[in-house]
């Protein structure tokens, strides 16, 4: 079924709001509450996990419009996407696209706040990869789980989409079992993989695109 969304502001109603104003990275993001993310929920109260000082967290306490957006995000995804997935899909394409031809840039990362909330939603974002298969999709994800399941059900991940499961404790090593996969370090710990140059960049990716890439099996972050 096609799903004719004209306007931006139809998009937005139906999926929530993309951003294009994440200086730090390429291309656009979406972002939801990571008050309600779930294995997330349960290690922001482990010290020593990756989740123990949230900056999402911090930033919803911080600044209540941002905790308004990213809340108002979460409970109009999951509402439309158990309602009518394909039709949040589209308004996802709807948006990416927009702002990929704004922008030039043809990256998009899922959950720069937040995570995924079920197989339901999982299926959902693979469904927008594939309505933009000319942007390359990210999703960090500590929900190993809802990717496994997906996958056994029989859910595809389109190849212009990179599922990163992410290591839950600062220091340990890529979780086994998956092509994609990224860990945190601590300073003197020998990474594995791909180590992530931002941190030496003002925070920026810069020209680095590899947390978007396939061919890069581990993209280590540095703790700081």
């Amino acid at each position: 079924m096609k799903h004719d969304i004209k306007t931006l502001k139809a998009a937005q109603e139906i999926a929530g709001k993309f951003s294009d104003r994440n200086s730090k990275m390429p291309g656009s993001t979406f972002a939801i509450s990571a008050k309600h993310c779930n294995v997330g929920g349960k290690l922001v109260n482990v010290k020593g996990s990756v989740c123990d000082r949230c900056y999402a967290i911090k930033l919803q306490k911080l600044r209540p419009s941002v905790d308004k957006g990213w809340t108002s995000n979460y409970l109009t995804s999951t509402k439309m996407i158990s309602e009518n997935p394909d039709k949040w899909a589209a308004a996802c394409a709807f948006q990416i696209k927009r702002m990929a031809a704004k922008s030039g840039e043809t990256n998009h990362r899922w959950f720069d706040s937040g995570d995924l909330a079920s197989v339901a939603m999982l299926g959902a974002i693979c469904k927008a990869a594939e309505l933009t298969p000319q942007i390359d999709h990210w999703l960090p994800t500590r929900e190993a789980k809802i990717v496994k399941d997906f996958k056994a059900a029989g859910g595809v991940i389109p190849s212009n989409l990179v599922i990163r499961i992410s290591s839950t404790m600062i220091g340990d090593k890529p979780i086994a079992g998956h092509a994609n996969t990224s860990t945190v370090h601590r300073k003197g710990e020998t990474p594995v993989g791909h180590i992530c140059p931002a941190s030496q960049q003002d925070g920026n990716c810069g020209t680095c695109r590899a947390c978007w890439s396939h061919d890069v099996d581990n993209v280590s972050y540095p703790l700081h």
